[in-house]
Parts: C-alpha cells; structure tokens; sequence
C-alpha cells in the first residue's frame, strides 16, 4: 500500500508541475486518437495559435512560386503566358492561386488543356521553393520537346502566333486587367475563392492578351502547393 501510495503522489506531483507549465507558458493539449499534441495558445485569451494549411505547406517545402515578366509590342492583340503541365495521375496534386497585371488595356485568362505543340516557348524557367532552405523542387512539366520536371515554360506573342495548332481549350476564368494596378487575382478576395486544385497530368496556359494597341507590361504569378490526395 505504502508503494502505491508513493507512485500515486509521484503522478499527482508530476501532473501538478503539468499544470504550471500549461499556464505559465499558454500551452494546452488536443487529442487526437491515442496521441496528445500540445498545441500553443495565446496567453491574454487562450485562443488558439496556429497557421493555416497553405501555410504549413510553406513549411513543408511544399510550395511553389513562378512568374512571367515581359513588354509586349504595341499590338492589340498580343498574347503571353505562362506553361505548366501538372504532374502525372496518382501523385501531387497542384493547389494554386494565379495573379496578372498589366500596364495597359488588357484581359487574362486561364485555359487547360489547350492545343499546343511541343518545343513551343522558353523553358528555362524553374519554380521557386516559398521555403529556401529546402532543397524539394516542383512536379510541373515544362513544354520542351523532352518535358523537363522542375521547370515551366514561357510564352510570347512570336513564339505563340508561331503555333499553327494553337487553340486555348477551356477557358476556365477570363475578364480585364485593371490599368496599371497591382496583381489582380483571378477569383475572389481570400485563398478559398481563388484556389484551383488542377488536373492531374494536364497543360495549362496562364494567358494575358491585350485588348488595345500598347506596348504593354504584363505580369503573370502563379503559386501552388503540391499534395497527394488522402481520399
């Protein structure tokens, strides 16, 4: 009996200094399952800190960033874009949110699977990793003859109209570029409203086009994060 009652006053001792510790530094448990995690909470309310999930892909080296920058001729339609072929059926997929700005008259668009021969555009570009400490790098495919991983391929209005089969496949989002305003992204106001989880194994061009004869400064931005399907 004296042993038990020893072993009980060890485990109340130990959940006693548990229990300074949560308050003093704002720590708090979840259960999930058979594990507990400890999870940090704000010391004046006791809310909650944490990150959201597009976050935390940052932290993974999970996320990915590329851009397009160039000056078109002074012709109302001049075209350019940006080139993904996302990765193969059964691996990542890609969660992105796309952006476009241009200094004059001009209209965005996000098409998959458009028709596009092989070898068209500049396919040097790499994506960058969010995290620069990772050395992870992206699924996406270029548009060379022998599709590179770890790269895009870019777009301009030469190397387009040089596209005899060219054609935009489904235009899943089109509308005007506001003149000479920042990064308009193509979809709401929050992530939830602009994100495209895209298809596996599909091309995709993120498309400006002008809509009046000016030398015109685009901007494309595409950001995603890649993550294999838990369903």
């Amino acid at each position: 009996m004296k042993v038990r009652a020893l072993k009980i006053t060890i485990l109340t001792a130990i959940a006693l200094v548990a229990i300074i510790v949560v308050r003093a530094f704002g720590i708090t448990t979840a259960h999930t399952g058979d594990d507990v995690v400890v999870v940090k909470a704000d010391g004046m309310t006791n809310a909650l800190v944490g990150i959201d999930y597009a976050h935390h892909e940052i932290h993974k080296g999970s996320s990915f960033t590329a851009y397009y920058a160039v000056t078109t001729d002074a012709n109302a339609t001049a075209k350019s874009g940006l080139y993904i072929k996302t990765p193969a059926a059964g691996g990542d997929l890609c969660h992105a949110i796309v952006s476009f700005s241009a200094s004059a008259a001009a209209n965005f668009s996000i098409c998959e699977a458009p028709t596009i021969a092989a070898n068209i555009g500049t396919h040097t570009a790499v994506p960058y990793n969010r995290y620069r400490d990772s050395t992870e790098t992206s699924g996406v495919i270029s548009n060379a003859t022998a599709p590179l991983a770890g790269k895009f391929t870019t777009l301009t209005e030469a190397q387009i109209q040089g596209d005899a089969t060219w054609a935009t496949g489904t235009v899943l989002r089109t509308g005007p570029l506001q003149i000479g305003v920042g990064p308009k992204p193509a979809g709401g106001s929050v992530r939830d409203t602009q994100e495209y989880i895209l298809k596996a194994n599909t091309k995709y061009v993120f498309l400006i086009t002008n809509t009046a004869s000016n030398a015109n400064a685009h901007l494309i931005q595409v950001d995603w994060y890649e993550h294999t399907n838990e369903n």
